[in-house]
């Protein structure tokens, strides 16, 4: 069973929640997907076993041939590429590593190098976690691609809880599209409330069941929680706005440090969610 801890966008406590719940209930793969600024590691503790770096193929042009590699230009949907003349002019940011230089370019006189755009992450943290994390190397634009290749290594076979990126971009689609099951999470504003929103029609429309988790309960209004009772969507569970959160948080401790009960409290929550995924099975 996959569950996927998501929101509309940053700061809304989602890391919080997916490490809280990974932590209840114990043997579990944590997969942060969150490439850009991952950061479950701080709080999960893993003993790091190994370290892969991801590549793209990025394609070099052998100008000195003489050849014509204007045929690479028209193909490339990217614009990663343009030839002037005998000058090829490459964007290395805008390149997918899709290989069409290579297809369609001059036989002999386009190759490709690999080019690294991050790394995966193994470890092992307490009790029973298998931890993945990827992560972005600065300035490259591939997150999708670190994204690919955390995908592999998903046990669908065990219980797996993703931290996705925030917003509702390609990135987070990215990261919940094979979920069984989404906890979104948000705060009690009207900005919180517009992405949540929008994060509940991408789910609706990837077809994947959710429901809600709000946090800072306290500051703003309760427009969420009309919303969810009045169309029948699960709010599992409400966290205080406690300043005391915060700062267990900033010194990467977790909701469990701040009361002990929410072990229960998500292990609840994930009874709930596995007698609905097994129900629709």
């Amino acid at each position: 069973m996959i569950i996927s801890i998501a929101s509309g966008k940053g700061g809304t406590g989602k890391t919080t929640v997916a490490v809280s719940l990974a932590l209840s209930i114990g043997y579990c793969q944590f997969i942060d997907y969150d490439v850009e600024a991952p950061n479950a590691d701080i709080f999960l503790k893993p003993d790091i076993k190994n370290i892969k770096k991801v590549y793209i193929k990025h394609p070099y042009f052998l100008t000195e041939t003489g050849k014509d590699f204007s045929s690479c230009a028209e193909f490339c949907h990217y614009n990663a590429l343009a030839v002037i003349k005998n000058e090829v002019i490459f964007y290395p940011e805008l390149c997918h590593g899709c290989g069409g230089c290579i297809l369609v370019g001059p036989q002999g006189a386009v190759r490709e190098k690999d080019i690294e755009v991050g790394q995966i992450t193994k470890g092992f943290a307490k009790p029973g976690i298998d931890f993945l994390k990827g992560n972005l190397i600065p300035g490259s634009m591939r997150s999708t691609t670190v994204q690919n290749e955390l995908e592999k290594m998903v046990n669908s076979k065990g219980t797996v809880i993703i931290d996705s990126p925030p917003g509702n971009a390609c990135s987070m689609v990215m990261a919940v599209k094979n979920s069984d099951y989404c906890i979104l999470v948000t705060e009690p504003t009207p900005y919180g409330f517009n992405d949540l929103l929008i994060s509940m029609a991408v789910l609706d429309n990837l077809k994947i069941p959710y429901g809600v988790i709000i946090n800072r309960d306290g500051i703003g209004d309760s427009a969420i929680e009309a919303h969810c009772r009045n169309n029948n969507i699960k709010l599992h569970i409400k966290i205080p706005n406690d300043v005391q959160i915060a700062r267990l948080y900033s010194s990467g401790m977790t909701l469990l440090d701040y009361d002990i009960s929410y072990g229960q409290k998500f292990e609840k929550i994930f009874k709930e969610i596995e007698d609905l995924v097994y129900q629709k099975s």
